[in-house]
């Protein structure tokens, strides 16, 4: 380390120019050399141990969005998987209820066709009797007395 006397002779004029005393100026590259090289070369561990540190910062960065995008298409994967199956669920269940709906409205049918063969069953006789009579009136009107 220099002493302060080095350090402030820095400062000290060489000589006005056409004055008497001839001085020879500094080197103020060389005294500057010799004061920060030490401190400088100081640094050079440090800053070798930072770029050590922000390379394997780099590496894990990288790893980590790796991971991420793994588990972002296994996410992905997972939630079109679960889709496709809420869709055949869904499709099934309407498939059953369509399926309950046209047997509900086959077994209404059939129970109406029941029922109409049942009146018609009742209504035959009466009607078959009309039938005779309407004829036999139509074969009297017609005949001559």
């Amino acid at each position: 380390m220099p002493f302060m006397r080095d350090f402030l002779s820095r400062f000290r004029p060489a000589g006005a120019p056409g004055a008497g005393r001839a001085a020879v100026p500094a080197d103020r590259r060389r005294e500057r050399e010799s004061e920060l090289g030490p401190v400088l070369m100081l640094l050079d561990g440090p800053g070798a141990e930072c770029s050590a540190i922000i390379a394997a910062a780099q590496r894990e960065a990288g790893e980590i969005v790796r991971a991420g995008q793994a588990e972002a298409d296994r996410i992905r994967s997972a939630a079109r998987q679960r889709a496709a199956d809420s869709v055949d669920e869904h499709v099934r269940a309407a498939v059953a209820a369509a399926r309950s709906e046209a047997a509900a409205i086959t077994a209404a049918g059939a129970a109406e066709a029941v029922a109409i063969t049942q009146r018609a069953q009742r209504r035959l006789p009466s009607l078959a009797e009309r039938a005779v009579a309407l004829v036999r009136d139509l074969a009297e009107a017609g005949s001559p007395s």
